[in-house]
């Protein structure tokens, strides 16, 4: 049974689609961190694409996830907090 009472709070996820040359990885975290985290290690994974010297990753995940994806060609992201229904 579904509660009508308004002030009852439904539990969210944020979900992460990342579009590259392979196709498509989509993932859902409880939390903002975990988000982060899987774009953070898919940019680890993928920096060296970015040019014949990129450099080195940036140390904050912010910065690095942003450099990454405004550079990089083809690859982007698009998160999404999507409320879990049941």
């Amino acid at each position: 049974m579904t509660s009508t009472d308004p002030s009852t709070e439904r539990e969210s996820v944020t979900v992460v689609t990342i579009d590259h040359r392979h196709g498509n990885t989509v993932s859902a975290h409880r939390t903002e961190a975990g988000a982060q985290r899987v774009l953070r290690e898919h940019v680890e994974t993928w920096w060296h694409e970015l040019a014949d010297e990129p450099g080195p990753v940036p140390d904050g995940p912010s910065a690095a996830i942003d450099e990454y994806f405004t550079r990089h060609p083809s690859d982007f992201y698009t998160t999404e907090v999507v409320e879990l229904l049941d």
